[in-house]
């Protein structure tokens, strides 16, 4: 046989070699749903409150009255959903391990109050703690597994960089304001959502598989299930807190 006929049967035979080997899991797998609300939206309990500021002139400024947070309805969807709840995945991915993203996750105190009151980082991922205020904020971690921090920014426009180690949701408070508050929880992983005006989350770039997907809320507790979903497929994740 001629060397022309060996490369066409070696090149034959990696064909069919390659061809033989199972197809690699796509990470394309999405997992999205909405958190309803099931009970009485209109209760008095579950209506925003206006947070007094007056003992700090500048909290005032410029600014409509700061609601509270503990639970904020979306009232204009059907059903009602529920606003700054925590969907993750749980359990399910294994021993994976995923890259650190190089942007930074923002803490803003602006208006005496905390953009965003509920947000999920990646542990090793910087936070970036900024006062947008004209007046002497306290920021206080209320960490169990991180170490508790406790620092002072009294002038606008300063910022501190953070890292944080993965752990469940703990609080992040304002010793000077107390209506001040936030949630956080450190991940080793990017699926993580928190529900806006729609109450709506996803969770995107899945490799295929079964997870235990777990909803967090301040007021209304946990809630988890187990979610099947195949690749470059979208399953549906519905969570609902009946609080009444």
């Amino acid at each position: 046989m001629n060397r022309g006929n060996w490369t066409t049967v070696a090149l034959t035979g990696l064909f069919a070699f390659t061809a033989a080997l199972p197809a690699a899991a796509q990470e394309d797998a999405v997992i999205k749903g909405k958190v309803a609300f099931d009970g009485d939206a209109s209760a008095a309990k579950y209506k925003r409150r206006a947070i007094d500021t007056s003992k700090d002139a500048n909290c005032k400024k410029g600014k409509k009255r700061i609601g509270t947070y503990n639970v904020i309805l979306n009232k204009k969807t059907d059903p009602v959903t529920v606003r700054n709840v925590l969907v993750y995945v749980k359990e399910g991915l294994g021993d994976r391990k995923y890259d650190v993203p190089s942007e930074p996750v923002t803490l803003t105190q602006k208006g005496c109050e905390y953009k965003p009151h509920v947000f999920g980082i990646i542990e090793g991922q910087t936070l970036t703690v900024t006062n947008g205020d004209e007046t002497s904020h306290n920021i206080h971690f209320q960490p169990k597994v991180n170490q508790e921090l406790n620092f002072s920014q009294p002038k606008k426009g300063m910022t501190k960089e953070l890292k944080l180690v993965a752990e469940d949701t703990f609080k992040v408070k304002c010793d000077v304001h107390p209506w001040m508050g936030a949630y956080v929880q450190v991940f080793t992983h990017p699926f993580f959502d928190v529900t806006g005006n729609k109450g709506t989350f996803e969770l995107k770039g899945l490799p295929p598989g079964s997870y235990v997907v777990e909803a967090w809320h301040e007021t209304f507790g946990t809630k988890t299930m187990t979610v099947e979903v195949a690749s470059d497929q979208t399953a549906e994740a519905n969570f609902t807190y009946k609080p009444d």
